[in-house]
């Protein structure tokens, strides 16, 4: 199943963003680590969403009970030659 963030459930704050979202059959709280790093989480929805899905289904849940996403989790840019 895919998250898909909520209308109007997301918090900014500081470094850290937190989402609520949902797929067919649970909510899910989803943590954006040092998103300063990221850069506009708004714009990343999409990348964000297939992430915390992928580790949702792979069970990789932080100790409390969230799924953290860090800028290691994001694919690092191709590099331009």
């Amino acid at each position: 199943m895919t998250l898909m963030t909520m209308p109007g459930k997301m918090r900014q704050d500081g470094q850290h963003t937190l989402l609520v979202m949902r797929d067919e059959r649970r909510c899910q709280a989803v943590c954006i680590v040092d998103d300063g790093t990221i850069g506009d989480v708004t714009t990343k929805l999409g990348l964000i969403e297939a992430i915390a899905s992928r580790k949702l289904a792979d069970g990789e849940l932080a100790f409390d009970g969230r799924v953290w996403i860090t800028p290691a989790d994001m694919p690092v840019p191709a590099a331009i030659s």
